[in-house]
């Protein structure tokens, strides 16, 4: 368990991670979804990106409904009001 204040570390580089706000893109069959004000660590030299497993879960739950309703081929979606 991650202790309030030890820093997280990257899993690649071992350099810090900062909390962040990201955008998220999956490419569906029927086009790409773009998913923004996504919370997540990143990396501050590499990079990399980690979801929570909560906010993988969400992700998950809002690419799979978009891609089954969406007739467009881009859609741009806020996290935060999907999630509420």
């Amino acid at each position: 368990m991650l202790r309030i204040d030890q820093a997280m570390k990257c899993g690649i580089c071992k350099a810090e991670m900062e909390e962040k706000t990201v955008s998220y893109t999956e490419d569906i069959e029927q086009g790409v979804i773009v998913i923004r004000h996504v919370p997540a660590h990143v990396c501050t030299e590499c990079g990399n990106t980690w979801y929570s497993g909560t906010v993988a879960a969400q992700l998950e739950k809002i690419v799979d409904k978009f891609a089954a309703t969406t007739g467009s081929e881009v859609s741009v979606i806020n996290f935060a009001k999907s999630v509420a």
